[in-house]
C-alpha cells in the first residue's frame, strides 16, 4: 500500500535519501525554515538511499546527465536560494514539474 512520506532536505551539497524503489516525488517546500520533499511511496518495495545534490544561486555547476532538477527552495528571507537535482539512476518517477 502506498503512502505520502515527508523528507526533511539536509543543509549539504550531495545527500541520499532513504526512499522506496518507484517512488513519485510530488512536491518541495519550505516549512517553518526547513527544506521538505515529499513522495508517494510503497514500503513493501526495497528502500534505497536516492543521490540528491543542492546547488546555490550563483554556484558553479557540473551536472551529470542522469541529475535531474526537481525544485527551487528559498529560506531565511532570501538569503539562502537552493536549486534541488536528484540521481535518476535509482528507480523512481518524477512528479514534480515533469
Amino acid at each position: 500500500m502506498a503512502r505520502i512520506l515527508k523528507h526533511e532536505i539536509p543543509a549539504a551539497s550531495e545527500f541520499k535519501l532513504p526512499l522506496h524503489e518507484d517512488c513519485i516525488l510530488l512536491k518541495l517546500a519550505v516549512v517553518n525554515e526547513k527544506a521538505y520533499i515529499w513522495a508517494v511511496e510503497d514500503e513493501s518495495m526495497p528502500q534505497r538511499g536516492v543521490k540528491f545534490r543542492m546547488i546555490m544561486t550563483g554556484e558553479e555547476i557540473n551536472i551529470d546527465p542522469y541529475m535531474v532538477y526537481i525544485g527551487t527552495f528559498i529560506l531565511f528571507n532570501g538569503s539562502f536560494v537552493g536549486h534541488l537535482f536528484v540521481d535518476t539512476s535509482v528507480p523512481i518517477k518524477l512528479g514534480i514539474g515533469h
